[in-house]
């Protein structure tokens, strides 16, 4: 775990920062879903932390991300 990296509960929360480094795609487009609500997010201060496995599910679904976006 990184020190960026939040378990709440049974969610695990990453940055949008990491996430957008980790999944290949831009930290705006994580923030974009996260204040739409269409991934879990907590608000830390100005970060938005995200549920790294929404993220991942949304990836694998496909068609909800940004072209080239894949989970790893």
């Amino acid at each position: 775990m990184s020190k960026n990296t939040i378990t709440s509960g049974e969610r695990t929360l990453i940055t949008c920062q990491d996430a957008a480094k980790v999944y290949g795609c831009t930290m705006r487009y994580i923030r974009k879903l996260a204040q739409d609500g269409r991934i879990y997010s907590q608000n830390v201060g100005r970060a938005y932390l995200v549920d790294a496995a929404e993220i991942k599910k949304l990836a694998a679904a496909g068609g909800s991300m940004s072209k080239g976006f894949a989970a790893k």
